[in-house]
């Protein structure tokens, strides 16, 4: 009987059985954990990198516009603070000087706290990437800038938020556009949106083969999309290309005299020229996105004239950038020909980015869960060039990167 009873707790294996189990589940926990902790450490780390070579960069680019190295240093940390990590430990620390006038360096001694490597003796890792920009010397980069901005001119923006998006046109202008234009250029185009593009006397007859009437409260030279098999190519007007129909919505005047601006590397003219919108009338974001297009468009020399056209695509690569940046503040809701006016934006978004211009979204206080933010995001060359402002300051700030990343094609940046 005793020994019976012996054999069986000398066989019995179930508590060896859970001592063990306890000791494997706490190693794959821990493993686990590790895991956790380096992926916070990784975002950390690329999150801290991009936040300081925007911060470099846009440090970098008030030096060049003759701002003070105080004034450089203070973009630097807006553009830091506003971008870094928030893992980053209570003790992390960044700091940005000037070199010799003519470069911003950063370098950080940032950590991130670790809770489960800290089982193991580590409490936190380090994050301490570097970063420099060199203004290129003169005003010539050794490559040519196109940008061409469709600008939303509806009637929800009237107010204070035209007012917002005005003040952000104007500084991205002031931000892309170099004083020395003597090699290589930095050119913008305007492109004012709301039911139809008001192209103006001097382009309308090109564009439609109608001569513009004569009115002295109301203008009559705004367009609309071009019928027929070539209504989503960039072929320039022709007979046999066909013209664009030439008739508003609302009858045959404009609603507003709120012009388009083609590419101009005159910063006095753009910014007066911006000064002129006026916010009125539905939202044809198709056009807006087309025009966007074909202010960039070599072909469409023959409208608005070989100086004010886009250089050829040839270039894009070798010493061009062509960049659009699409801005709406709701949904497209105006249509006239080719279906939906979003179905046809999307078309013209790719369309351009097979050119391999680079695409920009900003939405302006739209719904995350609409039609619109959802096309801005498909339409960006990438995720990271869609932005949704949710107010006046988020909207300078979305402009002001995208300025800031154009402004880094004249800046050397180094790690």
């Amino acid at each position: 009987m005793y020994q019976a009873i012996f054999a069986r707790f000398w066989h019995d294996k179930s508590g060896a059985f859970a001592i063990l189990f306890g000791l494997t589940i706490g190693i794959i926990m821990l493993v686990i954990g590790s895991a956790v902790d380096y992926g916070r450490w990784m975002s950390a780390r690329a999150q801290t990198q991009n936040a300081m070579d925007a911060a470099v960069l846009a440090a970098s680019r008030v030096l060049q516009l003759g701002g003070s190295e105080a004034a450089a240093l203070a973009a630097a940390q807006q553009y830091y603070d506003q971008n870094k990590s928030n893992l980053l430990g209570g003790n992390s620390k960044t700091v940005f000087s000037i070199e010799n006038g003519q470069a911003t360096a950063a370098n950080s001694t940032s950590k991130i706290n670790t809770p489960f490597l800290a089982i193991a003796g580590i409490s936190s890792l380090p994050v301490t990437p570097s970063a420099k920009a060199v203004i290129a010397s003169g005003g010539n980069s050794g490559s040519h800038v196109e940008i061409a901005m469709m600008l939303d001119i509806t009637g929800s923006m009237y107010g204070s938020k035209l007012i917002a998006m005005k003040k952000a046109t104007k500084d991205l202008i002031d931000t892309v556009i170099w004083d020395d234009q003597s090699v290589y250029t930095s050119r913008v185009a305007l492109i004012p949106f709301n039911e139809h593009i008001n192209v103006g006397p001097a382009y309308f007859k090109k564009l439609t083969n109608r001569t513009a009437k004569n009115g002295t409260t109301k203008t009559f030279t705004c367009v609309r999309e071009r019928k027929g098999s070539n209504q989503f190519n960039s072929k320039a007007p022709s007979y046999s290309a066909g013209f664009f129909s030439y008739r508003s919505f609302y009858g045959k005047f404009c609603v507003t005299k709120t012009t388009i601006m083609p590419l101009s590397s005159d910063k006095t003219a753009l910014n007066a020229h911006v000064d002129t919108f006026q916010a009125a009338s539905s939202t044809a974001g198709h056009l807006g996105a087309q025009f966007a297009w074909y202010t960039l468009e070599p072909k469409f020399s023959s409208v608005w004239g070989t100086s004010r056209a886009g250089r050829p695509y040839g270039e894009i690569g070798k010493s061009l950038h062509k960049i659009a940046v699409l801005m709406t503040d709701g949904d497209y809701n105006q249509r006239y020909y080719g279906g939906s006016s979003f179905d046809q934006a999307a078309t013209f978004c790719k369309n351009m980015k097979s050119k391999n211009i680079v695409v920009y979204t900003i939405g302006f206080e739209i719904d995350t869960a609409g039609k619109a933010y959802d096309h801005l995001l498909k339409c960006a060359t990438s995720p990271d060039h869609f932005f949704n402002a949710e107010n006046a300051d988020q909207l300078g700030m979305a402009f002001r990167n995208i300025a800031t990343s154009i402004s880094s094609l004249r800046l050397r940046l180094t790690h």
